[in-house]
């Protein structure tokens, strides 16, 4: 396996005559951005635009001539990312498509009214269904022993755990957040955090913050 730390360089033909197509047509055009960037001199750009394609050709298969390089770190950190924002894209409409309650949304994801307005539209989802309706004595004692078994206070509760409580209880998510929001705090935290405070040397605190934060 290749260092990730290193940068990794490939000399491939076909890369290769397609990068030089793309030096050429610019310097053609008269953009010289990219000559610039690759520290083609004055006195080279004449001989590379009169080249003929079999010269480009041959161009192109002399290794070392044109060299591909990529930046295995940073490739790495920015696929990182783009599979986070694929996750959280993921998350976010599949609670607009569950008609999360827009105070979830904002709190969960920053989404503001107009931005998940924009996403049922875009999801071919009706507009929002307006204010829910009360939970029953049914849904709230259902909720209140699964929110017990989760042992998480409902503002560090994540996208996952807001889902996952929706399918396991059947209550649509506009009635459940509100009804879980004025919950008291699950009894196993309570006890957790009076332990806690007994420990001197204890570093769990009382939880605050994001609601989309992971939980431990």
């Amino acid at each position: 396996m290749m260092n990730p730390s290193s940068e990794s360089h490939i000399s491939c033909p076909l890369l290769n005559r397609m990068v030089l197509d793309h030096l050429i047509n610019n310097l053609i055009n008269g953009d010289y951005t990219i000559a610039d960037q690759l520290g083609i001199t004055a006195s080279m750009v004449a001989p590379l635009t009169d080249l003929r394609p079999a010269e480009i050709n041959r161009l192109a298969e002399l290794r070392g001539c044109v060299r591909i390089a990529v930046d295995i770190p940073a490739l790495s950190r920015l696929l990182d990312r783009l599979m986070q924002d694929r996750l959280k894209e993921k998350l976010v409409h599949e609670l607009v498509r569950r008609d999360a309650p827009q105070p979830m949304l904002k709190h969960l994801f920053q989404i503001t009214s107009r931005e998940a307005t924009a996403m049922r539209f875009a999801l071919g989802l009706p507009g929002s269904p307006g204010r829910a309706r009360q939970p029953t004595e049914a849904e709230e004692h259902k909720a209140w022993e699964l929110m017990q078994e989760l042992s998480i206070p409902a503002n560090r509760m994540n996208a996952e755990d807001w889902l996952a409580l929706h399918d396991s209880t059947g209550i649509p998510l506009r009635v459940l957040w509100p009804m879980v929001n004025e919950m008291p705090i699950p009894t196993p935290i309570l006890v957790r955090w009076a332990t806690d405070m007994k420990d001197p040397t204890s570093t769990i605190h009382a939880p605050s913050g994001s609601g989309n934060d992971h939980h431990g």
